[in-house]
């Protein structure tokens, strides 16, 4: 029997050596990463809006300047107008939700026993004191806010420059092969994007709206739940029409059956007029696919990296499909 001798060249150990090397550098850095990734989005989402100013002769500085005092209106109108009233609900809804599933249980739904599990509950109940603690932690992360609009705005300056970088280190195929990358992120990632957070925002004005005509308790939380659950597909608008009609039995069992019929009826519009309308245009991930990305982020990086996990996946679909599948196609339709 012949014994087979493996080598392993010396620039197979040099270029392994390189890699964990800089894998190691990058998951150190990844909290840098992480930032400019989030402007990168950023970007994306706003470049849009800024090209069609734009085209009214309005200088790209100063286009940039009005999306940005129009985001900073819109979010200091919610904050002064909603979140003393959110703040206030959330306190009342913290506190009361260990006696609403004791009340809900104590009527015997889907035969489970009354239990004491009130004690399950201590942490929710000691959130309202940290309130305070919360608020300051907002406002001590100013400056981070602060630092994603500066880069991101010297971003949107230099966007259209970014295929001349390329072309000056990779060639006039590093220039075209930028330029798709580019365009291709922001049709696949900033429109997804921004037709998400819309139908999301509809979903909870919708939501908010109907609990208030029906009277429902904790109106504006359920609705922010409604807002947020939304973006799982499925999974998450069920959720959160269990909460709310959670909430409302313990008002009547009349009040839980409206607050019940209406959740369905806004799970139909958004995925039968609201969805197919808003999403058009937009290449849909399956709903299965977005639990799946969804929990995977949530599992490395917390709340940050469920929100970030389906912008990556989508950056990396389009990498892929720019610098590799595209390049595999070409070389079949030669052959052809």
């Amino acid at each position: 029997m012949n014994s087979q001798k493996i080598e392993i060249s010396y620039k197979t150990i040099v270029y392994t050596i390189l890699s964990i090397v800089g894998l190691f550098i990058l998951w150190q850095l990844k909290s840098i990463l992480g930032l400019v990734f989030f402007c990168v989005i950023f970007m994306e989402v706003l470049n849009p809006s800024i090209n069609f100013l734009q085209k009214y002769k309005i200088p790209r500085p100063l286009a940039i300047i009005i999306i940005y005092l129009l985001i900073i209106a819109i979010f200091s109108s919610a904050i002064v107008g909603f979140i003393p009233i959110l703040i206030d609900q959330t306190v009342g809804f913290i506190k009361a939700l260990p006696n609403i599933l004791n009340d809900v249980q104590s009527v015997g739904i889907l035969g489970l026993p009354p239990v004491d599990i009130s004690s399950q509950f201590r942490l929710l109940e000691n959130l309202p004191g940290n309130i305070t603690k919360t608020i300051f932690s907002f406002f001590s992360n100013f400056v981070t806010g602060l630092l994603v609009m500066v880069i991101t705005f010297y971003m949107l300056m230099e966007r259209k420059n970014f295929s001349k970088y390329a072309a000056k280190i990779f060639g006039k195929k590093g220039e075209e092969k930028t330029n798709e990358l580019m365009d291709n992120l922001e049709k696949r990632l900033g429109f997804w994007i921004r037709s998400q957070l819309f139908l999301m925002l509809i979903v909870g004005i919708l939501s908010y709206v109907a609990y208030l005509v029906i009277g429902l308790n904790y109106a504006l939380p359920l609705a922010i739940i409604a807002f947020l659950f939304d973006i799982v597909p499925n999974i998450g608008p069920i959720l959160s029409v269990a909460v709310a009609t959670t909430v409302a039995l313990t008002m009547s069992p009349l009040t839980a059956l409206i607050v019940l019929i209406v959740g369905i009826v806004i799970q139909q519009i958004e995925n039968n007029i609201l969805a197919p309308l808003i999403m058009r245009g937009a290449t849909g991930l399956k709903p299965i696919l977005i639990i799946l990305i969804l929990i995977t982020g949530a599992k490395v990086g917390g709340i940050v990296g469920a929100l970030l996990a389906i912008p990556l996946y989508l950056t990396i679909e389009v990498i892929v499909r720019v610098f590799f599948l595209n390049k595999d196609n070409k070389k079949t339709q030669r052959n052809r």
